[in-house]
């Protein structure tokens, strides 16, 4: 019993603080980066494993990880994002024209399984940032979704650069913010319409680590 107490809440932070910071370090010093560049999904993983996690661990914290609905919603929200990246990948359909390099690693359908995961952590961070706004299921999803494409705003240029993908005619095109609006916004909703009871905190601080990771990359690097 004593072991789950490592996991709370603010171990949970402290180990985002150490981890980005690595990686900040490790994206700006020379000698590192080509060290920690192919761990980039290897730490998705386990950052984003250890943030699912914490709803279940911690004194304060309602455990939700066995609640059959969360369970449900993140299947679905994994399935249907990868999916939608795959198909816009192949089409160009849904985000624009893109493809995917190869640090974010392994590939099914020319798409990177962590994506499908990462999809799932944004989301969940922002609906429940969100929620600490309002309890309408609309407003959630709608300012879900605004915080959601905010992030990609400050995503994309580093993850062009970092080669995590890379569009047609280097330019990012509108429809690319229009369709994570469009996807964060009806996963929100979902979330909401399920009545999930996620009450850890630590899917908001991880937004915000990667979020402060990749302004603080974008400043630096050249």
């Amino acid at each position: 019993m004593e072991g789950k107490k490592i996991l709370t809440e603010r171990n949970i932070l402290f180990l985002y603080i150490i981890m980005f910071s690595v990686g900040i370090a490790g994206h700006l010093i020379g000698q590192l980066k080509g060290f920690i560049i192919p761990l980039t999904p290897f730490t998705l993983l386990f950052l984003g494993t250890v943030t699912i996690l914490s709803s279940g661990i911690g004194r304060n914290v309602t455990p939700s990880l066995s609640n059959r609905n969360f369970l449900i919603w993140f299947a679905v929200t994994y399935v249907v994002t990868f999916g939608l990246e795959a198909i816009g990948v192949k089409t160009g359909l849904v985000f624009g024209a893109y493809t995917y390099g190869d640090t974010l690693g392994t590939k099914l359908f020319e798409v990177p399984l962590i994506i499908g995961f990462n999809w799932v952590l944004v989301i969940l961070g922002s609906v429940i940032l969100a929620a600490k706004f309002t309890s309408n299921k609309y407003a959630v999803a709608f300012i879900t979704a605004i915080i959601a494409v905010l992030f990609d705003i400050i995503l994309e240029p580093v993850a062009i650069s970092l080669d995590y993908w890379q569009w047609s005619g280097d330019a990012i095109p509108l429809q690319n913010y229009i369709a994570w609006f469009v996807i964060s916004f009806f996963a929100a909703f979902y979330y909401g319409s399920m009545k999930i009871e996620f009450k850890s905190i630590s899917p908001v601080h991880y937004l915000a680590a990667q979020a402060v990771f990749f302004m603080i990359l974008l400043i630096f690097m050249n």
